[in-house]
């Protein structure tokens, strides 16, 4: 008896707080960036040291939701790389790399990826690089990719009685005013 009616009061609960509009939660860009800054450490390397090599460390990651495109987050990534051609001296490039993505939410583990990855740009401090050193580099920048959208951008935080019901149900994920919003209903 017990049982039944915490399942009552629990549904009246969730109903409540939808009709009130309560049962959505928006993730801001500062948000997105700072979990990502936190959470995620990418150093790629590529190639056969001291022949053809380049290694690539992110430092400084950035996020815009829905401004260039408006279904998509872009990642903006601040890095250096280390290049190494055979018999040429070593270059260490400082890189812009953005990707573009589209938010997925796993219900499993209450996280957001970022699906359909595009590089949207990729040059060395505003120059446009070269046709070689792009080539060299380009590999491994497809690794950070992969890395970017096989890690979460976002986790929903079970503490909180909001979020913790989102995680619970099946939530859609949209992109609205340069925030992530994630709400209850389909």
């Amino acid at each position: 008896m017990n049982t039944l009616f915490s399942a009552k009061f629990f549904g009246l609960f969730v109903l409540l707080l939808s009709l009130s509009g309560c049962v959505s939660y928006s993730v801001t860009e500062q948000e997105m960036t700072d979990y990502l800054n936190q959470n995620l450490k990418l150093d790629q390397a590529v190639g056969i040291e001291d022949v053809l090599y380049a290694k690539i460390s992110v430092d400084d990651l950035k996020v815009n939701i829905g401004r260039a495109d408006k279904d998509r987050v872009a990642v903006y990534a601040n890095t250096t790389a280390e290049l190494q051609m055979m018999s040429q001296p070593d270059m260490n490039l400082d890189l812009d790399i953005e990707f573009s993505a589209i938010p997925e939410y796993k219900k499993e583990t209450g996280e957001v990826f970022l699906k359909s990855l595009r590089l949207e740009r990729l040059d060395e401090d505003g120059s446009i690089l070269t046709p070689e050193i792009r080539q060299l580099i380009k590999p491994a920048v497809s690794l950070i990719g992969s890395a970017v959208s096989s890690y979460p951008v976002y986790q929903l935080d079970e503490s909180t009685v909001k979020q913790s019901l989102l995680k619970s149900s099946n939530p859609k994920v949209t992109v609205e005013n340069n925030k992530l919003v994630i709400d209850f209903f389909d």
